[in-house]
């Protein structure tokens, strides 16, 4: 059979049928001019019966715009995946859809399923084609052999369940609607299927074994704290009836999400919305007499399918390394997310070249971080180039070559290639009479940091030119290299490109005098600002656009604490260590750098702090973001001398070295199994390498 999507019919409902496709849509026009915008849960179900119990069960779903998904009472998943996306261009729905793919073996002939369906995106990641539905198609393996097919059709059941009030409020004092007959939408748009695992999804308890099951009363106001921050969706269960007020908290009693609970007895309510939730602040507006409440939370991330580890004697490193690596796991969706706070789109593509970093010796697994790259080359596509962060959609080509570098995939660099040519032909629109970028758009993103009044997320171009110029130059490089491997003949342009920059560059920004970059031309010419910071003379050592005698000295420059240059939080910090790792000065800087991680770490454990200081007035930080989490990468790499000689790891070099701690036991996953390097004071290495992997000990 073919699978329909499948509604509310429009005819009983038409109010519940359009919604915005995203919530940074620039048109807000309903799709019925009658109708605006309107929230609505629906759910759905249906039995089916098979002649015999399956080996397995194979199912192909989507739900526009979130969904759940159960079958015989047991929790499958939620979705769809994310379809990426970017802050810009957001007049049109984007020219494609997820579906997941779950296969079951559920052990019975009768299959239960059941769906709950939310129209309209809330959070960043969501994404919506302006009207509600549910599609399903699934595939029976009889044991004999037989195939069945099933699917989502006008046969399923659906009503609208009017207690979720809207997106972070729930009423268990109303009703369901009664069942009816689903409609078929008539909707054809054409499903990718997300190349991704489905997403893991686990129930946790508070901290505090004592709060799992809380008496309340009128006016209570309690805290109930979890020992992490989690990426979830809160869950209460209630004993008699009660109103809520919950707002969220991470590491600190700062409430950035709220929910409004009316909970009857009974209820087993789960948010629709995922929160970052390191605790609860719980306000009791009304309760039964003996009424009581068990919060847990659904914790749900990207499946870990290898828990590498770095131990060593110093417990700060540790813990550093921890948080930073949980922090991680956190940010792992069905995208990768800045933080589970913000859950922003596949414009912070500086995070998440950052995560896939963090990932090669935590989880080990790229197949996120392939996603993403393939996506952002749909988006550009679409856009003819253009992102909302200039900087960061030069960083994008970065993130392309270290992905195919560790899975050894030419596909990939297929499936990104024309989103190269559109960003490098965008591009070269920016260049002006010095041969470099001159007239782009924007120079975002620098830092999360102000100067002279200005923020960094936004510069002005005496501030932001020379970082933009040289990530592009980075960039260039990067390009022009993954084309000579294709044999693409517009690398030949890419990398004459390339070889103007570093003169031009040069002989723009560099301040003899000073033997300094500064950070970028002034425009106003009765002005003639010029600011000089860590930023440019960092990525200027780290990209090869001087000499090496001039980059080491910058970079012992920047490092310095007491350099008379304004510091840089921790995102921006990953590039000074790279420029340490490039310049090979990792035994004299790299472990003082990732130190600077351990007050922060010890003080804020649960989940890593987005800055380490306050870049406006007002601004509060997320415990979740995992830009900051470059030491996961960085402290296993110092300490085992790591490079990767050979694409796929098929060849790798080891240099193993203490620098000054007393142990040190590093485990790290390969597509050809773990290696495992163990390190004592006074001992030799323990150094286990699996079959198939060539390295050089040093």
């Amino acid at each position: 059979m073919s699978a329909k999507w499948i509604w509310l019919d429009k005819k009983v409902y038409p109010q519940y049928q359009s919604c915005l496709f995203h919530s940074c849509q620039s048109d807000k026009t309903p799709l019925d001019p009658a109708y605006p915008h309107n929230f609505c849960v629906a759910e759905l179900k249906k039995t089916v019966e098979l002649p015999s119990v399956p080996q397995k069960v194979k199912l192909r779903v989507s739900g526009d715009a979130v969904f759940r998904l159960w079958v015989n009472g047991e929790f499958i998943g939620l979705g769809p995946a994310s379809a990426g996306g970017d802050f810009l261009c957001n007049k049109e729905p984007l020219e494609w859809y997820y579906a997941n793919n779950y296969e079951l073996t559920p052990g019975t002939d009768t299959l239960e399923l059941r769906a709950l369906v939310r129209i309209g995106p809330h959070v960043l990641t969501e994404y919506s084609h302006r009207r509600g539905g549910f599609f399903l198609e699934g595939r029976a393996v009889l044991e004999n052999g037989e195939e069945l097919e099933f699917g989502t059709d006008e046969t399923w059941q659906i009503r609208r369940d009017g207690r979720y009030t809207d997106y972070q409020s729930y009423d268990g004092s109303l009703a369901p609607d009664e069942w009816m007959s689903a409609s078929e939408t008539g909707d054809a748009r054409e499903l990718t299927d997300a190349r991704l695992l489905p997403l893991a999804a686990d129930t946790v308890h508070p901290s505090d074994p004592a709060q799992r099951c809380i008496p309340v009363k009128a006016g209570d106001v309690f805290d109930v704290p979890f020992d992490m921050v989690y990426s979830a969706h809160l869950n209460v269960k209630a004993t008699g009836d009660c109103a809520l007020k919950i707002e969220f908290f991470e590491d600190e009693p700062v409430y950035k999400n709220r929910e409004d609970m009316v909970l009857a007895d009974g209820d087993d309510y789960t948010c629709i919305v995922m929160h970052s939730i390191g605790g609860i602040h719980v306000t009791v507006l009304s309760a039964d007499e003996g009424a009581c409440i068990r919060p847990s939370a659904l914790f749900v991330r990207y499946p870990a399918l290898f828990d590498g580890k770095t131990v060593t004697s110093d417990e700060g490193l540790n813990k550093v390394f921890d948080v930073c690596k949980w922090t991680l796991g956190i940010c792992r969706q069905t995208i990768h997310l800045d933080s589970p706070m913000h859950q922003e789109l596949l414009a912070c593509t500086g995070d998440y070249y950052i995560e896939t970093l963090m990932t090669l010796f935590t989880y080990g697994d790229l197949s996120l971080s392939r996603e993403d790259v393939v996506k952002t080359a749909k988006w550009l596509v679409q856009n003819k180039g253009r992102m909302f962060h200039t900087s960061y959609s030069l960083i994008w080509v970065q993130m392309i070559k270290l992905v195919w570098r560790y899975l050894d995939d030419n596909s990939l660099l297929d499936e990104c290639r024309d989103g190269m040519n559109a960003l490098f032909d965008l591009f070269e629109t920016y260049i002006g009479g010095s041969g470099l970028l001159e007239n782009p758009p924007d120079y975002m993103f620098v830092d999360w940091m102000v100067t002279d009044g200005y923020t960094l997320h936004h510069p002005p171009r005496y501030i932001g030119q020379t970082v933009l110029n040289a990530f592009w130059y980075k960039a260039l490089c990067d390009g022009a290299e993954l084309a000579s491997v294709m044999g693409w003949p517009e690398g030949e342009k890419w990398a004459a490109r390339a070889a103007t920059v570093p003169d031009a560059f040069n002989a723009a920004f560099y301040d003899e005098e000073k033997g300094l970059y500064f950070e970028g031309i002034d425009t106003d010419g009765t002005k003639n600002r010029r600011s000089y910071a860590r930023y440019g003379n960092i990525l200027a050592a780290a990209y090869g656009l001087c000499d090496e005698e001039r980059a080491v000295r910058l970079i012992r420059l920047c490092a310095d604490d007491s350099a008379p240059l304004r510091p840089i939080q921790p995102y921006f910090m990953n590039y000074l260590m790279q420029a340490v790792e490039n310049r090979g000065l990792l035994p004299e800087l790299g472990m003082k750098l990732v130190g600077k991680w351990v007050p922060y770490a010890e003080k804020l454990n649960k989940g890593l702090q987005e800055g380490w200081f306050t870049p406006e007035d007002g601004y509060v930080f997320d415990h979740s973001h995992a830009w900051g989490g470059y030491p996961a990468y960085f402290l296993p790499v110092t300490l085992l001398g790591f490079k990767l000689l050979e694409n796929g790891y098929k060849k790798i070099r080891l240099a193993p070295r203490l620098y000054g701690l007393k142990s040190a036991d590093i485990l790290f996953p390969t597509p050809f199994g773990p290696v495992h390097v163990t390190m004592a004071e006074g001992k030799e290495p323990v150094i286990e390498i699996p079959q198939g992997i060539e390295a050089v000990i040093e």
